[in-house]
């Protein structure tokens, strides 16, 4: 027969478990377009082929209008990369689908505007990204690019 002490500390390993499960969500979570603000601009998130979403090593979902609001607010040091358990932005090529901010491909167009200027859109498909590229011309780029010309070429426009 368990005793009180046993049964109430059976009872905290579960309540540490439990909130361990339901406070560390590693997927991130969806984005309300039209009513989820951006952290990093303060813009009312609308396009669902453009947001994006950093979640945290604590299971936070920190929301983003586009990859580069996503991309200076990593540059500009708002959290510590140790701190990022995963980026994720909108595929273009399913609005509102949310894709692996690291493995997709992106295409930097000026023909193809995004909501805050520099003109990056993301897709799941190397083939799809390719189509729209002979669609909008421009040129197909990977993350550390994005990263690239959002401390080169986006962030200076806004004086920083």
């Amino acid at each position: 027969m368990k005793t009180s002490h046993q049964k109430k500390k059976n009872h905290f390993v579960v309540l540490v478990f439990a909130i361990l499960i339901t406070g560390c969500a590693r997927e991130p979570e969806p984005i309300e377009y039209g009513g989820d603000e951006c952290v990093y601009c303060r813009m009312i998130i609308s396009e669902h082929q453009f947001g994006a979403v950093l979640v945290t090593s604590r299971g936070r979902s920190e929301k983003f209008d586009a990859v580069e609001c996503m991309g200076a607010f990593i540059i500009d040091g708002k959290i510590e990369e140790d701190n990022i358990y995963s980026l994720w932005v909108g595929d273009f090529e399913n609005p509102g689908e949310l894709i692996d901010a690291t493995e997709a491909v992106y295409l930097h167009s000026p023909n193809l505007t995004s909501p805050m200027g520099l003109n990056v859109s993301a897709y799941s498909s190397d083939e799809f990204a390719h189509e729209m590229m002979r669609r909008y011309e421009g040129e197909i780029i990977g993350w550390d690019k994005v990263l690239d010309l959002v401390e080169q070429v986006w962030l200076p426009q806004w004086g920083r």
